[in-house]
């Protein structure tokens, strides 16, 4: 398998695990948490599903691209993963803003605080497969 087609079923790894985990992390917060069932983002399972694949094809793709044009691609995509993961707490807090309030009720800091670490999870889980597993991998084959 050459090196494209193995980054492209990490990254389909990545979704499959990355979608799990979150909707994990979604059960477990409805299910023990007091989440407003009128909040959009945790109410159904497809807005999780949905911006769960955007990350992992847009890190995916990200990652494709470090690849070729850097020494040492797996550091840079964690410190790249870590500025996103840090960014896309921006809007997380904002929903938590009056301006939020009429877009999406029931915008609680915990609804909140269960989307910031699905957040966490998926990015463990997309770093995990892209950059970490694949290097174990290689180093197994050549054992």
């Amino acid at each position: 398998m050459s090196r494209k087609d193995r980054l492209w079923v990490a990254g389909l790894r990545a979704l499959v695990a990355s979608i799990i985990a979150t909707l994990a992390v979604r059960q477990a917060a409805l299910a023990t948490l007091d989440i407003p069932t009128e909040f959009p983002p945790l109410a159904e399972a497809g807005p999780t599903v949905f911006f769960t694949a955007v990350g992992v094809f847009g890190a995916t793709g990200v990652f494709a691209v470090i690849r070729r044009r850097s020494d040492r691609p797996e550091v840079l995509f964690r410190w790249i993963a870590v500025g996103v993961l840090l960014l896309s707490a921006w809007p997380d807090l904002w929903l938590l803003s009056d301006g939020a309030v009429g877009a999406f009720p029931g915008a609680t800091p915990s609804a909140v605080g269960v989307l910031m670490l699905m957040h966490v999870v998926a990015g463990a889980v997309i770093v995990w497969f892209l950059t970490v597993r694949p290097a174990r991998n290689a180093i197994r084959q050549i054992t």
